[in-house]
């Protein structure tokens, strides 16, 4: 008894230390905000002459949907094949496409800024969002098979008995079958892309299309005082509350998807 009871204390210790851990820079980032100015300071940033804010959120938005919908395509075509097709190689090439999630962008920031430029990209939002779905798309792929494998094959063979092609049982049987992974995976690139900072700066020059990411910077300066450092704060606060609501209403969504394939039926 005195064990699981020491279990139990150990368990909520440990929980709370972990909620600590990631509730600390947020309370220091909100109290950092207000130090100077006050709640004003978000005012200002809203209002802000070389900040727009509703313009760097919409071109976050067209950034992460974009490719949220263009992974999300991909990675259940890609799984869908890796997991119910039979080809020669399909192993070792999924095996090699996992590989790759080894690679960072920071290891290939100068080809993928030259490709992006020889192919006139560069200061656009398709030249940010393909290098993004090149890179968020091989995870994605990962967990659509791994959904893909949980689903019982003899649903493949009776469509096939049934006439259906691929792209049918793809459209008709497996995708009806796959909302809430694919909702986590459309949930995770649109998180992952809104929170990308290295391609923005590296392929976008005009401040009328930088994401909140980018177009924080446009509050900083070479001297700020502490009123400017309470705003640069509001604005960083500021800049995560789209993704915050994204996750809330997906929430329920993202826990199913999370757990789906868990067990193979």
């Amino acid at each position: 008894m005195n064990s699981r009871i020491l279990a139990n204390v150990a368990k909520y210790v440990a929980l709370l230390a972990l909620v600590g851990l990631w509730l600390y820079p947020i309370v220091l980032a909100i109290w950092k905000s207000v130090q100077v100015g006050g709640w004003s300071n978000y005012y200002d940033v809203l209002t802000h002459d070389t900040f727009n804010y509703w313009k760097a959120i919409g071109n976050s938005f067209i950034l992460a949907v974009g490719s949220s919908l263009i992974i999300m395509l991909i990675s259940s075509l890609g799984g869908y094949a890796f997991s119910k097709m039979v080809f020669r190689g399909r192993n070792l090439l999924y095996s090699l496409l996992l590989a790759c999630l080894a690679v960072s962008i920071a290891s290939v920031v100068t080809p993928v800024f030259s490709t992006i430029n020889t192919l006139g990209l560069r200061d656009t939002y398709l030249g940010v969002i393909v290098p993004m779905v090149a890179f968020n798309s091989l995870m994605m792929l990962m967990i659509m098979k791994t959904h893909f494998d949980s689903l019982p094959d003899e649903l493949i063979e009776a469509a096939l008995l049934d006439g259906c092609g691929s792209l049918r049982i793809y459209a008709r049987i497996l995708m009806p079958l796959s909302g809430p992974t694919l909702a986590t995976v459309g949930v995770l690139s649109f998180v992952y892309t809104w929170n990308e900072y290295l391609l923005p700066l590296l392929l976008l020059k005009d401040p009328n299309l930088f994401p909140v990411t980018r177009a924080i910077s446009l509050l900083q300066f070479d001297r700020m005082s502490q009123q400017d450092i309470s705003t640069l704060y509001a604005g960083l606060i500021l800049m995560t509350v789209p993704t915050l609501v994204v996750y809330l209403f997906s929430q329920k969504y993202l826990q199913a998807g999370v757990t789906a394939g868990a067990v193979k039926s």
